[in-house]
């Protein structure tokens, strides 16, 4: 299943669309698009309807610190 992810980096949110799938025991995560710092509406909204995203982003994540 295909999610929207909005990480942000030194003050700047970064959009992206993601998927997780288990492989032996562990999760790995893919990145199918990315969007930019600030995508259109229009192309956000086609990227989530391509992938089949039907919930809103999640909060903010930060990988690493």
């Amino acid at each position: 299943m295909a999610y929207h992810v909005v990480k942000k980096v030194k003050g700047y949110r970064y959009h992206y669309i993601m998927r997780s799938e288990r492989v032996g025991k562990q999760v790995r995560v893919k990145t199918l698009e990315y969007l930019g710092r600030d995508p259109d509406p229009k192309r956000l909204k086609r990227a989530l309807a391509y992938w089949g995203v039907k919930a809103k982003p999640s909060n903010d994540r930060r990988r690493g610190t």
